[in-house]
């Protein structure tokens, strides 16, 4: 690991208060591929029962035809609740909701940036 301190400019800053940063690389990692299968499906997580019908494979929650990032897309999805449990029993739930919130934050400017931003 270098010991420059992250800039301005890098995308990837750790949060203030977070301790563990090989717990945010991971979960960071995760949410940036979350957030290129949801743009290549057509699918807005944070909508009611999104979540739910990705995992019940649903691909009818797509506004694009990719059979195979829906694929990926419900896989990770689940793989997601798998690390973030692990999250919590390691770290705790109150360092893992800060870097979720972290994520979800940087996650929301880079899709407004990219404009990836999916239709409500």
């Amino acid at each position: 690991m270098s010991d420059e301190e992250p800039t301005a400019t890098d995308e990837k800053i750790p949060a203030k208060g977070i301790k563990n940063t090989a717990w945010q690389r991971h979960l960071d990692a995760i949410g940036d591929e979350l957030l290129k299968l949801t743009t290549v499906c057509g699918v807005n997580l944070r909508e009611p029962g999104v979540v739910e019908r990705v995992i019940q494979n649903d691909a009818t929650v797509c506004t694009k035809s990719n059979p195979i990032g829906f694929r990926k897309l419900r896989e990770l999805v689940m793989a997601t609740f798998n690390s973030l449990g692990k999250a919590m029993d390691r770290i705790g739930p109150q360092e893992t909701q800060m870097i979720v919130d972290a994520i979800r934050e940087r996650l929301d400017r880079k899709r407004e940036l990219g404009g990836t931003s999916q239709k409500r």
